[in-house]
């Protein structure tokens, strides 16, 4: 079962749809826990995928649990496919039911080709959506690293903030945010990737258990422990060398079928610094597909000097 905890809320608390200028909507590759999604009124795209012969929606037809038990026992990852056009403009004219604007908040371009079914559609909203100003941020990341800037796009929303300031707010985390993910195995990534960075480090060293970080649209490999324990502990020391003494932190453990070690991980974080914000959650079934199971992850940024975002 995943956890969601927050010790404290940063910003202004939601106050309702009908105070939104702007709605925000992004894809289920955001991995948002379904009650902060609720919470912050954040519409979710679900990704379309195969497996074996029946089709999904994720985060919708089928639990991660599910998924992972399925994906143990056949080895075989699913086949995704991005959502329509069509089905993006859906989604915005229901968000636009409560505000005169809607920001999409997309996976990073470089790891999906959902952006080009969003950009279709963009240029169809004028006719499609007459009267609703449409506009699309790249998060730069994926998972929670998506998340976090869908919620800061959100929580401005909620505050009765204009498109202009809330697309600011997104793209002051996106600066900031990090994904840092560690692999039980590099199968599944190679089979899947589409990326060079990633066709670099896989050659040769299935036997590793690489520590990767996603941050600012550049996917990096940064260590190649050869155990669990050791990677796992990587994915601490990194972020304790990254966050600022003092600053607040706001953090996401990911995990993909992993739920043990990910509860340890979040104890870990929760008493070495002052969260803001930690919630554990599992990687969605398209995203625990494409990475395998096994992943511990955690998405995470500081705050600026007391802004409090």
């Amino acid at each position: 079962m995943s956890m969601n905890r927050s010790p404290s809320l940063p910003e202004v608390a939601p106050r309702g749809p009908a105070t939104r200028q702007v709605a925000i909507v992004c894809e289920s590759t955001c991995c948002l826990p379904p009650d902060l999604a609720r919470r912050y009124d954040i519409g979710i795209i679900p990704i379309p995928f195969v497996f074996g012969t029946q089709t999904f929606r994720d985060g919708v037809d089928i639990t991660p649990a599910q998924f992972y038990a399925r994906l143990a026992e056949t080895g075989t990852p699913p086949k995704t496919s991005p959502p329509s056009p069509g089905e993006y403009l859906q989604a915005w004219r229901e968000a636009s039911r409560s505000a005169s604007a809607v920001l999409l908040v997309t996976v990073d371009g470089r790891v999906s080709t959902l952006q080009r079914s969003a950009r279709l559609a963009q240029e169809m909203a004028p006719q499609a959506l007459p009267g609703v100003a449409v506009s699309v941020v790249d998060s730069q990341s994926a998972g929670m690293g998506q998340g976090f800037v869908a919620l800061a796009a959100a929580r401005a929303a909620m505050a009765g903030q204009p498109l202009a300031a809330v697309t600011a707010a997104a793209e002051r985390v996106r600066r900031r945010v990090t994904l840092l993910v560690t692999l039980d195995t590099l199968e599944y990534l190679s089979r899947a990737s589409r990326l060079p960075q990633v066709a670099t480090f896989v050659g040769g060293l299935l036997a590793i258990k690489p520590v990767v970080q996603f941050s600012g649209g550049h996917i990096r490999l940064l260590a190649r422990p050869r155990t669990r324990r050791r990677a796992i502990d990587e994915l601490f020391e990194r972020v304790a060398r990254t966050v600022p003494p003092g600053a607040r932190l706001h953090a996401a453990v990911q995990h993909a079928g992993a739920e043990v070690e990910a509860a340890d991980f979040e104890v870990r974080l929760r008493g070495a610094f002052d969260c803001a914000e930690l919630y554990t959650t599992e990687f969605t079934p398209v995203m625990g597909g494409y990475c395998g199971p096994g992943l511990l992850g955690v998405a995470f940024y500081s705050e600026e000097n007391g802004d409090g975002r």
